[in-house]
């Protein structure tokens, strides 16, 4: 996991209130959430690409387990790449705050 993304979703938690949890569980919940953000972000960016370029992307093979082709091709093919990210990630973030506000 990018460290980058760790530290925003151990922020996540935090900012959420859930700050006494254990290392264990902190980790699982991180796991549970990276898995989440990554469906996100993976969605977010294929509501940028055209059906040709999903269809191509498809082809390469490019997913989960070799994000690193896929973020090429991301940055490649949508030309405000780290503004979409950002505001999915900004989305993210605040309906899992907003979903733990309910929740009380």
């Amino acid at each position: 996991m990018n460290p980058q993304i760790e530290k925003f979703l151990k922020e996540l938690l935090r900012d959420a209130g859930q700050t006494d949890l254990g290392k264990e569980l902190e980790n699982q919940m991180i796991q549970e959430l990276y898995g989440r953000l990554e469906d996100r972000l993976i969605a977010t960016a294929m509501n940028h690409l055209t059906t040709a370029q999903q269809d191509e992307l498809e082809k390469m093979g490019a997913n989960k387990k070799n994000s690193a082709k896929a973020e090429a091709f991301f940055r490649q093919h949508i030309p405000n790449y780290d503004k979409v990210f950002a505001e999915a990630l900004v989305d993210f973030r605040n309906l899992y705050i907003e979903g733990g506000k309910m929740a009380k």
